[in-house]
């Protein structure tokens, strides 16, 4: 299913911008403004992981041939999974909406390497279409 392939990447995409935004902040400033809006809007957040959870399905029931009829495209199905639940978990929280999030540096080097982990996987998923990601 080739939707499905191209909401993966730009799912991956994004996600891997929003990872790496408090590090590059000048660069990714349109971004920025993506996640104040999905922190301010549970509406917006919702439909951002609904997003998340549907292209999940598509990619493990439906991935991209010559892969297995399941779990086809295991690796970019993990990834989006993580960054869903962790935007889900980490944007839904009250208390950034109260007193905003600042920057922090004890996460930031994992929040830094996740992003270009998943932008690598966006990329080689990109790249190479019907490569098996198992």
């Amino acid at each position: 299913m080739i939707q499905g392939y191209i909401l993966s990447f730009l799912y991956l995409a994004l996600a891997s911008l929003m990872f790496l935004q408090n590090k590059y902040r000048l660069q990714l400033s349109f971004v920025l403004r993506f996640s104040s809006f999905l922190i301010s809007n549970k509406k917006a957040l919702n439909i951002f992981t609904i997003a998340g959870a549907v292209i999940v399905i598509i990619l493990v029931f439906f991935p991209i041939s010559p892969g297995p009829k399941v779990l086809g495209d295991l690796i970019p199905a993990l990834m989006i999974l993580y960054e869903t639940l962790y935007f889900y978990i980490v944007y839904g929280k009250e208390e950034i909406k109260k007193e905003r999030e600042y920057i922090n540096f004890s996460k930031e080097g994992r929040k830094v390497m996740l992003g270009w982990l998943s932008l690598i996987i966006a990329l080689v998923h990109f790249v190479f279409p019907s490569f098996v990601l198992l």
